[in-house]
């Protein structure tokens, strides 16, 4: 069994706070197994079931970005320094942690390819897919990332269009949770629920429980890509704080009166 570092130190090189470590601890114990460790499969149903990333390609790329010795296995370290970013991370460490997601080969790049990869894995089934209309997408997006112009996005293009537009830092996909899911995740007994002296627990307003569907896997937020061309938009995966799914419809063309 490795050794764990003790709560002492890592008040210092985390983003927790003691009640939240101890709390963390809690939810590796239950998740680990008897080697201390979590596997792929345990770490994947907690991104699907409870942070709700479920896209099967960024959840492996998110494990590798927490395997940082790369044995297959997250142990209590990896587990608590990758949830100090993952839950409560600075903007510069998720806009970091978000391209080594993305960054699919790990050549500190992301290439037309990767993000041609990512884009039509996100697309939502059942819509008219074709490659054509990713490639549109994947040229689009190039040209907000891609500052140098040399047709791929380094980790600088990267930080220098998300400080211009933040909402690009998930454009490939999901694989960061919400700050609700996170606050609740940590937090588990403020759960956002009315506290006042008058009410009793039955009497307050319970949370909606999140749909699943017939997989037994929590169904991707659906949103139009805000880079996606005007006339002919497609619907991919794309990151929601609560909103609902959005149905792009082509233009009405106006008939003359």
């Amino acid at each position: 069994m490795a050794t764990r570092t003790s709560p002492e130190d890592l008040l210092k090189i985390t983003n927790f706070n003691k009640g939240e470590i101890e709390t963390l601890t809690r939810h590796f114990t239950e998740l680990a197994s008897q080697m201390d460790k979590i596997d792929r499969s345990r770490f994947r149903d907690l991104l699907a079931d409870t942070f709700g990333v479920d896209d099967s390609l960024l959840m492996d790329r998110v494990f590798r970005c927490f395997d940082t010795d790369a044995d297959n296995y997250i142990s209590y370290d990896e587990y608590m320094k990758g949830m100090s970013v993952f839950l409560k991370g600075r903007r510069e460490e998720r806009m970091k942690f978000c391209f080594r997601v993305y960054d699919l080969n790990g050549d500190r790049y992301i290439s037309k390819e990767e993000m041609f990869q990512m884009l039509k894995n996100c697309l939502v089934k059942g819509a008219e897919e074709d490659e054509d209309g990713v490639k549109d997408l994947v040229d689009l997006v190039l040209k907000k990332l891609d500052e140098d112009r040399d047709g791929r996005v380094s980790e600088a293009d990267w930080n220098g269009a998300i400080d211009k537009e933040s909402l690009l830092m998930e454009a490939f996909g999901q694989c960061m949770p919400t700050s609700k899911v996170c606050q609740v995740f940590i937090n588990p007994e403020e759960e956002a629920l009315p506290k006042s002296r008058g009410i009793s627990s039955a009497n307050r307003l319970e949370l909606p429980a999140k749909p699943v569907s017939h997989t037994g896997i929590h169904p991707p937020s659906r949103h139009v890509h805000p880079h996606a061309p005007q006339g002919n938009r497609r619907i991919v995966v794309a990151p929601a704080d609560g909103a609902g799914g959005i149905t792009a419809k082509p233009p009405v063309k106006k008939t003359a009166a």
